[in-house]
């Protein structure tokens, strides 16, 4: 700030009288004397005497303008080659929008004169130009130019080039030997360190029933008593992904013993906990009462005119010769009635069941007593798991263990191995055979049984519905339900699987 200002090589009495940019602008006087420019400033471009950017031309040159001085200050050598004359500096060169590289100066200014003894050398540098003609070249076609001293020698039309370095972006990510980007160690990416993260931050679901869901509803948030996480994973059991049909047949070679019972509040479970179809079929040919516990249908359609309808692609066809109950189980009843003449034959099953498997998920099928008529023997060839129902009565367990022999004899020990007994209690006062002993009987065969216990809706004998249920019952279906649900396949099964249709 306290410097002296700028003259530019003008007079400070110039300077005071004019002041401002005339001054520092105008033409320098003559002088006298050794080393000092005679006559007047040498010509520049317009750009660089208004101190502006240098004008390019891509198009054919234009035409020179007569010099206002006879001794011209450069020379230009070559299309886009600029020599330096002494003592004179250049700026450092750029490039266009375009990534050619160009040189032209800012601002034109001559030095004072502070000396006689002339300037040295300096060693000439030429800029090249990548093929851009701009203002200086296209003005100068016509005549070189050349510096002050008329005598110095002409310099050769060949100069050394300088080119400027080719700049590489620095690299901001890390590789590693085989030339795998790296973005962060491995030691932060491990699977423990996330999931530490992620369970930091968990929203957790609030308990709603017992102490803890009485806090929760006066402002406490309490998370899920142990007894409703097991609740949480029995039920996500049951709602496992099926990749194909599944059957399973219920059965027993003694009637009277709950089948149907059972198969109308199985499958009501499974309807009601499961997001995709389930259907549950009176295959009964005698005498079948499976709709009398679930839901009838308004117009009575059965098996039978399902197997001789036509025209049944859509879904909405088919469902409609079932009837839906509260649990959305969807029920296909027996032909049977008083007036039949005629029992269901396997044929007729097969076609019906096929148009089935096409739109429904999960299919349960209540089978008769005998194993030995044409719909039994095609529902026990086509399933997937069989549910043997036995009462907690000595009979009940003979007939139970008849059935596995019996399905042993015909060669579905695949059947066997996906079977599970369930014990059923027909009357609230304790039965008359040890219930621990028959569990002991069937583990020594290695087959699951799961209890169901004596309910007084279910021995009503009318529709069934899992809202009237006691919750000791109802969480004996949905564990039966789970073991069930535990053996279906997660993978298409294979062609010669012996598992039936899936």
């Amino acid at each position: 700030m306290n410097g002296a200002p700028s003259t530019n090589g003008h007079a400070t009495e110039s300077v005071r009288a004019r002041g401002g940019y005339d001054a520092f602008f105008a033409p320098i006087p003559e002088q006298t004397g050794s080393g000092v420019i005679e006559g007047p400033s040498a010509p520049l471009p317009e750009a660089a005497s208004t101190g502006g950017a240098p004008h390019f031309s891509t198009g054919r040159p234009e035409a020179p303008t007569p010099p206002r001085a006879p001794e011209p200050p450069a020379r230009a050598e070559g299309s886009g080659a600029v020599t330096a004359a002494p003592g004179q500096a250049f700026p450092a060169a750029s490039a266009d929008a375009t990534g050619r590289a160009w040189t032209g100066p800012e601002s034109a200014s001559v030095p004072p004169a502070t000396s006689s003894t002339p300037p040295a050398a300096e060693p000439t540098v030429s800029y090249q130009n990548t093929g851009a003609h701009y203002g200086v070249a296209a003005e100068n076609v016509s005549r070189p130019w050349q510096s002050a001293d008329s005598a110095e020698t002409a310099r050769p039309a060949a100069q050394p080039t300088t080119s400027l370095p080719a700049t590489r972006p620095p690299e901001r990510t890390a590789r590693d030997a085989s030339g795998r980007i790296e973005v962060m160690p491995a030691a932060l990416t491990s699977a423990d360190l996330l999931a530490d993260i992620a369970a930091a931050r968990r929203a957790q679901l609030k308990s709603q029933s017992g102490m803890r869901g009485a806090l929760n509803k006066v402002g406490f948030n309490l998370g899920l008593s142990p007894a409703e996480q097991r609740t949480e994973e029995r039920r996500g059991r049951i709602r496992r992904q099926l990749t194909s049909t599944y059957q399973i047949a219920v059965i027993s070679v003694k009637g009277g013993v709950g089948r149907t019972t059972v198969t109308a509040a199985l499958g009501s479970t499974f309807a009601d906990l499961r997001p995709d179809r389930v259907v549950a079929i009176d295959g009964n040919p005698d005498f079948g009462d499976l709709p009398t516990r679930t839901r009838r249908h308004p117009y009575g359609l059965t098996l039978r005119d399902l197997a001789r309808a036509g025209n049944l692609e859509a879904f909405s066809a088919v469902h409609s010769f079932t009837s839906v109950n509260e649990s959305d189980l969807a029920v296909i009843g027996s032909p049977w009635n008083t007036e039949a003449t005629e029992a269901l034959s396997g044929q007729e099953y097969s076609a019906a069941v096929e148009i089935l498997r096409r739109h429904y998920n999960l299919l349960l099928v209540d089978c008769g007593t005998g194993v030995l008529d044409s719909v039994t023997n095609t529902v026990l060839r086509t399933s997937d798991a069989v549910l043997v129902v036995t009462p907690a009565t000595v009979g009940g367990v003979k007939g139970a263990v008849a059935t596995l022999n019996w399905l042993n004899s015909q060669g579905m020990q695949h059947l066997i191995a996906k079977s599970i007994i369930a014990i059923t209690h027909h009357q609230a006062a304790r039965p008359t055979v040890e219930v621990g002993h028959i569990e002991k009987l069937f583990a020594s065969a290695q087959r699951p049984t799961r209890i169901l216990p004596y309910d007084p809706h279910l021995g009503e004998g009318a529709e069934i519905d899992l809202r009237l249920l006691d919750a000791d019952t109802a969480l004996a279906f949905e564990e039966l339900a789970a073991a069930l649900a535990d053996g279906f396949p997660s993978y298409p099964a294979a062609p010669d699987d012996r598992g039936g249709w899936r």
